[in-house]
Protein backbone atom coordinates (compact mmCIF):
# COMPACT_ATOMS: atom_id res chain seq x y z
CA UNK A 1 0.00 0.00 0.00
CA UNK A 2 1.08 3.42 -0.69
CA UNK A 3 1.50 6.06 1.82
CA UNK A 4 -1.47 8.08 -0.50
CA UNK A 5 -3.96 5.38 -0.56
CA UNK A 6 -4.70 6.72 3.05
CA UNK A 7 -5.10 10.64 1.81
CA UNK A 8 -8.66 12.42 0.93
CA UNK A 9 -9.65 11.34 -2.21
CA UNK A 10 -6.93 8.08 -2.64
CA UNK A 11 -4.48 10.71 -2.89
CA UNK A 12 -5.73 11.37 -6.73
CA UNK A 13 -6.82 15.30 -5.54
CA UNK A 14 -4.66 18.11 -4.81
CA UNK A 15 -4.77 19.13 -0.92
CA UNK A 16 -3.82 22.37 0.83
CA UNK A 17 -0.51 23.64 0.49
CA UNK A 18 1.62 23.10 3.95
CA UNK A 19 1.54 25.84 6.06
CA UNK A 20 2.81 26.46 9.59
CA UNK A 21 6.18 26.54 10.50
CA UNK A 22 8.49 23.42 10.90
CA UNK A 23 7.56 19.40 10.74
CA UNK A 24 6.31 19.04 13.95
CA UNK A 25 4.33 21.76 15.05
CA UNK A 26 3.13 23.12 11.34
CA UNK A 27 2.95 21.46 8.39
CA UNK A 28 3.67 17.63 9.50
CA UNK A 29 0.87 18.12 12.17
CA UNK A 30 -1.24 19.52 9.06
CA UNK A 31 -0.22 16.51 6.95
CA UNK A 32 -1.27 13.57 10.11
CA UNK A 33 -4.30 15.81 10.80
CA UNK A 34 -5.33 15.40 7.09
CA UNK A 35 -3.84 11.73 6.41
CA UNK A 36 -3.74 10.18 10.03
CA UNK A 37 -0.71 8.90 9.40
CA UNK A 38 2.63 8.47 12.08
CA UNK A 39 4.36 6.11 11.00
CA UNK A 40 7.70 7.10 8.49
CA UNK A 41 5.97 6.50 4.65
CA UNK A 42 9.46 4.81 3.78
CA UNK A 43 10.54 2.92 6.63
CA UNK A 44 7.30 2.81 9.13
CA UNK A 45 8.99 3.58 12.38
CA UNK A 46 6.44 5.67 14.72
CA UNK A 47 6.98 9.13 14.82
CA UNK A 48 4.44 9.93 17.51
CA UNK A 49 4.42 6.96 20.20
CA UNK A 50 7.58 9.01 22.68
CA UNK A 51 9.19 12.31 22.65
CA UNK A 52 12.32 11.17 21.10
CA UNK A 53 10.77 9.39 18.28
CA UNK A 54 8.47 12.83 17.79
CA UNK A 55 12.00 14.50 17.68
CA UNK A 56 12.52 12.21 14.59
CA UNK A 57 9.20 13.52 12.49
CA UNK A 58 10.16 15.04 9.21
CA UNK A 59 7.95 15.82 5.67
CA UNK A 60 9.43 15.18 2.54
CA UNK A 61 8.33 16.17 -1.12
CA UNK A 62 8.18 12.83 -3.01
CA UNK A 63 8.93 14.95 -6.06
CA UNK A 64 12.12 17.08 -4.65
CA UNK A 65 11.12 20.54 -5.14
CA UNK A 66 13.85 21.59 -7.39
CA UNK A 67 12.73 18.49 -9.65
CA UNK A 68 9.28 20.28 -9.66
CA UNK A 69 11.57 23.50 -11.00
CA UNK A 70 13.14 21.80 -13.49
CA UNK A 71 10.27 19.87 -15.06
CA UNK A 72 7.74 22.41 -15.44
CA UNK A 73 5.60 21.34 -12.56
CA UNK A 74 3.30 23.93 -11.11
CA UNK A 75 4.24 25.32 -7.66
CA UNK A 76 0.86 25.27 -5.68
CA UNK A 77 0.92 21.21 -6.98
CA UNK A 78 4.95 20.72 -6.29
CA UNK A 79 4.29 22.55 -2.68
CA UNK A 80 0.12 21.07 -2.08
CA UNK A 81 0.05 18.00 0.68
CA UNK A 82 -0.22 15.74 -2.09
CA UNK A 83 3.20 15.90 -3.10
CA UNK A 84 4.30 15.12 0.89
CA UNK A 85 4.52 12.29 3.29
CA UNK A 86 5.93 11.54 6.66
CA UNK A 87 8.94 10.75 7.06
CA UNK A 88 11.78 10.20 9.46
CA UNK A 89 14.75 12.19 10.10
CA UNK A 90 16.89 9.28 8.53
CA UNK A 91 15.23 8.56 5.45
CA UNK A 92 14.24 12.53 4.59
CA UNK A 93 18.58 13.21 4.49
CA UNK A 94 18.31 9.44 2.08
CA UNK A 95 18.22 9.91 -1.36
CA UNK A 96 17.47 13.45 -0.61
CA UNK A 97 19.26 14.89 -4.26
CA UNK A 98 16.93 12.39 -6.43
CA UNK A 99 17.09 13.52 -10.08
CA UNK A 100 14.73 11.55 -12.59
CA UNK A 101 16.98 11.67 -15.82
CA UNK A 102 14.29 9.72 -17.60
CA UNK A 103 11.97 12.80 -17.27
CA UNK A 104 11.59 15.32 -19.63
CA UNK A 105 10.02 18.92 -18.70
CA UNK A 106 6.87 20.30 -19.99
CA UNK A 107 5.04 22.91 -20.47
CA UNK A 108 1.36 21.75 -19.74
CA UNK A 109 0.67 18.87 -17.14
CA UNK A 110 -2.43 17.33 -15.73
CA UNK A 111 -3.34 16.18 -12.51
CA UNK A 112 -3.28 12.60 -13.36
CA UNK A 113 0.53 12.59 -14.91
CA UNK A 114 1.31 14.31 -11.64
CA UNK A 115 0.05 11.67 -9.80
CA UNK A 116 1.28 8.74 -11.92
CA UNK A 117 4.82 10.60 -11.58
CA UNK A 118 4.43 10.86 -7.83
CA UNK A 119 3.74 7.15 -7.36
CA UNK A 120 6.43 6.00 -8.90
CA UNK A 121 9.10 8.11 -7.78
CA UNK A 122 7.83 7.28 -4.65
CA UNK A 123 8.58 3.64 -5.05
CA UNK A 124 11.52 4.29 -6.76
CA UNK A 125 12.67 6.24 -3.47
CA UNK A 126 11.31 3.65 -0.70
CA UNK A 127 13.34 1.08 -2.48
CA UNK A 128 16.70 3.07 -2.74
CA UNK A 129 16.15 4.33 1.03
CA UNK A 130 15.46 0.64 1.72
CA UNK A 131 18.85 -0.14 0.53
CA UNK A 132 20.42 3.06 2.25
CA UNK A 133 18.88 1.46 5.69
CA UNK A 134 20.19 -1.81 5.14
CA UNK A 135 23.74 -0.41 4.44
CA UNK A 136 23.69 1.96 7.88
CA UNK A 137 22.39 -0.70 9.69
CA UNK A 138 25.54 -2.72 8.69
CA UNK A 139 27.91 -0.08 9.28
CA UNK A 140 26.18 0.73 12.74
CA UNK A 141 25.91 -2.90 13.59
CA UNK A 142 30.20 -3.13 12.48
CA UNK A 143 30.88 0.20 14.51
CA UNK A 144 33.48 0.31 16.65
CA UNK A 145 31.03 2.04 19.45
CA UNK A 146 29.21 -1.23 19.58
CA UNK A 147 32.25 -2.98 21.39
CA UNK A 148 33.97 -3.38 24.36
CA UNK A 149 37.02 -2.87 22.75
CA UNK A 150 35.50 0.24 20.79
CA UNK A 151 35.49 4.07 21.27
CA UNK A 152 33.40 3.74 24.48
CA UNK A 153 34.81 3.36 27.92
CA UNK A 154 33.18 0.34 28.84
CA UNK A 155 34.01 0.81 32.29
CA UNK A 156 36.45 -2.20 32.56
Amino acid sequence: MKPFDLYPGEGETFLPKRSGSNSRRGYGLQLQRLTNQHRCAYCNVDLVSDYYRWLLLNVDHVIPESECIRLGIPEEWAQSLSNQVISCSGCNLFDNRYQMLDVESKSEWVPLEFFELRNRIFKDRAEKIRHRREEEQAFFSDAPWTTNEGLIDSGK
